[in-house]
């Protein structure tokens, strides 16, 4: 699914970014590191949320069944925000990549950027043995020739490099 008409003037093919520098496409492996960076950022705090309301009922530890709404919500928050405001979580500012409109390669809109993180995110909710495709959403960049996962075709984007 695109945003964007067919007739829409925009980057259709990888030739149509410069070979390498600033605005080439962002490699998988760089897209994936910052990812992990961004999980880690918010997973961390996300867990120390869980952990204070878990108990231990006969030697188990017992998490709450609403144990991944922080992550969520945490996730959903700073990835909206920073990539509306700079166009880069702090990930991807350590990697060297931003977020770009399709079209005009500008910084993405709020609701570009609301796109981007509900789309992963929404997998999240569905039944556990659903769950687990949550990679697959960021796992989709491997397959498609400019990179873009699923949820960038969502919201009319690209991750490109900053240097």
């Amino acid at each position: 699914m695109n945003v964007l008409p067919d007739d829409a003037p925009r980057p259709r093919e990888p030739s149509d970014f410069p070979p390498s520098g600033p605005n080439s496409l962002a490699s998988f492996a760089q897209r994936a590191a910052a990812r992990l960076i961004d999980w880690a950022i918010i997973g961390i705090p996300a867990m120390l949320i869980v952990f204070a309301f878990a108990t231990v009922k006969n030697n188990q530890a017992q998490i709450p069944s609403w144990s991944v709404v922080p992550f969520d919500d945490m996730m959903i928050a700073y990835e909206v925000t920073l990539v509306t405001w700079t166009g880069q979580t702090l990930g991807k500012m350590l990697l060297g990549v931003r977020v770009a409109r399709l079209v005009n390669g500008t910084q993405p809109d709020a609701s570009q950027a609301t796109m981007r993180a509900l789309v992963p995110i929404s997998v999240v909710v569905l039944p556990l043995y659903l769950a687990v495709c949550y990679p697959f959403v960021y796992l989709t960049a491997l397959y498609t020739p400019m990179r873009r996962g699923i949820h960038d075709s969502a919201a009319g984007t690209v991750v490109v490099r900053t240097r």
